[in-house]
């Protein structure tokens, strides 16, 4: 069976500056490159085969400290890994405890988008609502899964929303329940080990033993 280390990128300038960022982009901060880094050391001794990043920089650095020192990787960038997009919305500052309460119909989405993700039907401009952000996810490492062989260690460098879409539906969360589990921290390490023909099993969310989830249930 295949399995599959799903990480974060560490912290950019938008994130710094609590900006939305989506499909957009920020460079990596100081502290989001020791970020990576610092999952470098914690994966240093698994024998990745694969690489695979959404086409943004930030993932694509990450990538590069995250190999560093080793050879025989091609770094593959890959659209299915995109973080969802934010539209408008992007380069705007959107904290979650902004949008509690809707305080007008042009905000009601945003609200939606943190406090009710499976009525949320896309940000302006771009569409792309939680299932079909899912869907995408999911199929993307689907495919690689029908792809590698059973003793490949797949590498896959993504973001917050990305990542969490496709483990969430690895362990059946519902959509409605998309922000509940321990948020994906920049450079968190999710482990998902996949066999043909079989579902899924994440033995690591987020940087979270997979025994830890029930406290959230």
């Amino acid at each position: 069976m295949a399995l599959f280390y799903l990480v974060r990128h560490g912290q950019t300038e938008w994130n710094l500056a609590g900006k939305m960022q989506g499909q957009e982009d920020s460079p990596l901060t100081e502290l989001g490159r020791e970020q990576a880094a610092a999952s470098a050391t914690e994966l240093q001794d698994v024998a990745f085969t694969h690489c695979y990043h959404s086409p943004l920089g930030r993932t694509q650095d990450t990538a590069k400290i995250l190999l560093k020192g080793r050879t025989g990787i091609e770094l593959q960038p890959s659209p299915d890994f995109i973080e969802i997009g934010f539209g408008i919305w992007e380069g705007t500052k959107n904290k979650r405890a902004d949008h509690e309460v809707v305080r007008s119909e042009t905000e009601r989405e945003l609200h939606n988008f943190w406090f009710a993700p499976d009525i949320f039907k896309g940000a302006p401009e771009t569409g792309e609502d939680f299932y079909q952000l899912q869907a995408r996810l999911y199929n993307g490492v689907e495919k690689l899964m029908e792809k590698h062989s059973k003793t490949d260690t797949v590498l896959i460098v993504s973001h917050c929303a990305a990542i969490r879409a496709f483990l969430n539906k690895c362990i059946g969360r519902e959509i409605k329940e998309f922000w509940a589990l321990p948020k994906t921290e920049p450079a968190s390490i999710s482990i998902v080990r996949w066999d043909q023909g079989q579902t899924p099993e994440v033995l690591r969310y987020s940087g979270h033993d997979i025994s830890e989830l029930a406290q959230f249930a």
